[in-house]
């Protein structure tokens, strides 16, 4: 068995992709801070009021309140801080006109279960450090509405549970459709020691989902864990180190833990640096049911893996995989850009930023 059982909860979070913020950085939150990017429409500062209009000058108190304001198109700046709750996120944006979480300056952390229903469409949540240590083991974030983008955002819970989950419970929550998860730092999630059902990113009931260009690493289970219908998934140029596996594609029978039988069909998983993991493998697949079809791994570079590089991959067609050590700049300081002798980048696998 490759994963558990989630269960959501009422408070959840939001997501964004969003403008970047000025350089100018502010000491302190302020309500009055010149300091927010020129798009912020709406803001909140841990010196604001919930009573307040929402305004720059007059800010929100809670991400909650902030997220409620916000229409199609407008971007919702936080102040510094940490802000403690729970959100949930249960109207988006349009096509075009996606809501908008950011930090006005420097990056504000979110302390919480943060969820973004399946009602909430085209939300974007950026530059945000996510903290989900506070939510009693619940994943966190969560995504289930469609056309949501989490980028450039940095996200841990302290080793209390699974970190990203795609289409959480999506017999009663709904699948998500074209989730992108992009260039953030996703670590130190799942509990220790591992009990295989702790992820990075859980992908569990999604179409379309595109994983590029994040830094995955220090999870205790599987960095990437497609899992039992994640479908036509893109996960491609990231650095996936030291987790428990380096990236999973499976399935589950019926009568298990879902009334029907599921596989992860089309998925391409290319130019990934895939290394060090602990327990189990770099590259393997799992099929508790049907096998998956049209499933692709090809160019990646893998190296160390403690269960070997490349497990059992039935239902995953493998090709030009490089076994070579990646040549980070810095592992232990967490610095995973690749010297410019590494055989992996010259693959092209990895960032490419």
């Amino acid at each position: 068995m490759k994963r558990s059982r989630t269960i959501l909860i009422g408070g959840v979070a939001l997501l964004a992709f969003c403008p970047a913020a000025s350089s100018g950085v502010a000491g302190r939150a302020s309500s009055k801070s010149s300091s927010a990017p020129r798009k912020c429409v709406k803001a909140a500062s841990l010196r604001g009021h919930d009573s307040s209009s929402g305004s720059l000058a007059r800010p929100f108190r809670t991400v909650q309140r902030l997220v409620d304001a916000l229409r199609p198109g407008e971007v919702g700046c936080l102040f510094p801080g940490t802000y403690s709750g729970s959100v949930s996120i249960h109207r988006g944006g349009r096509p075009g006109k996606p809501i908008v979480l950011t930090s006005a300056s420097r990056r504000a952390r979110v302390q919480g279960t943060f969820w973004v229903a399946d009602d909430a469409d085209n939300v974007v949540v950026t530059r945000l450090r996510l903290d989900g240590s506070t939510t009693g083991g619940q994943p966190s974030p969560q995504i289930n509405g469609d056309r949501v983008v989490f980028r450039d955002n940095d996200v841990s819970n302290d080793h209390t549970g699974i970190c990203f989950i795609v289409g959480g419970d999506f017999a009663d929550y709904g699948l998500a459709y074209g989730t992108v998860i992009a260039s953030n730092r996703i670590h130190d999630c799942g509990r220790l020691p591992r009990t295989n059902h702790d992820h990075g990113i859980y992908v569990e009931g999604s179409r379309g989902a595109r994983i590029v260009r994040n830094v995955i690493y220090d999870n205790a289970d599987w960095g990437v864990h497609l899992y039992p219908e994640a479908d036509r998934t893109y996960v491609a140029h990231n650095i996936i180190d030291g987790n428990g596996g380096g990236i999973i594609v499976a399935g589950e029978k019926a009568g298990e833990e879902y009334t029907q039988a599921h596989s992860s069909d089309h998925n391409l998983i290319e130019l990934n640096v895939i290394t060090n993991s602990s327990t189990a493998h770099n590259l393997e697949t799992w099929w508790g049911g049907p096998v998956g079809v049209e499933n692709q791994a090809r160019r990646n570079c893998v190296w160390n893996g403690r269960g070997g590089n490349v497990g059992d991959h039935e239902g995953l067609t493998i090709s030009g995989t490089v076994v070579a050590e990646p040549g980070y700049v810095n592992r232990r300081a967490g610095k995973y850009r690749l010297r410019a002798n590494s055989a992996c980048r010259r693959l092209g696998a990895g960032p490419r930023t």
